[in-house]
């Protein structure tokens, strides 16, 4: 019930990010859904409040067991006095590209797998910006929770999504 809440928010979001600006790069569309997104947990409610939305937070060897920078996540920050370790606390991760390519795309696609496998985290998200393709094609077909890939685009005015999710 709660992949489906998470999936929705993310969906509503996406579909308020409106202004022309934010499709010319990835970095601008990942500033306005972080604010989009934030503005949105309340509605989850989960984790009493302790759940953030954080952008590109370094995930390194010694304490995560690989080294990579989603562009966005959705959890609990580790904190030892209410988590057994690392794995707890994790509810989505997000890469995004502007109009990827098809190998881009499989480059993300496997570092999600990656956060997902070994830090738990049930839901993913590849959104590709100002194109038609999702490209979850290009994805693997080993996830260990649920992939959702969205492209989205601007057409005259109005934000158009594709949506496909494995």
């Amino acid at each position: 019930m709660l992949t489906k809440t998470i999936i929705a928010a993310v969906r509503e979001s996406l579909l308020a990010i409106c202004h022309p600006r934010f499709f010319k790069t990835e970095r601008g569309y990942q500033g306005e859904l972080l604010a989009v997104l934030r503005s949105r947990l309340p509605v989850l409610q989960i984790a009493d409040g302790q759940v953030i939305v954080e952008q590109e937070y370094q995930k390194t060897l010694h304490l995560h067991g690989f080294k990579h920078r989603p562009d966005l996540l959705i959890h609990e920050p580790f904190n030892s006095l209410h988590h057994i370790d690392r794995r707890q606390g994790n509810y989505a991760v997000f890469e995004l590209k502007r109009r990827s390519t098809p190998k881009k795309a499989q480059e993300d696609f496997r570092s999600l797998l990656q956060i997902m496998t070994v830090l738990h985290y049930p839901l993913a998200f590849f959104i590709n910006i100002d194109s038609q393709a999702t490209q979850i094609a290009h994805a693997p077909n080993n996830f260990p929770g649920k992939l959702v890939a969205y492209a989205v685009k601007l057409k005259e005015g109005h934000v158009v999504i594709t949506e496909e999710s494995t």
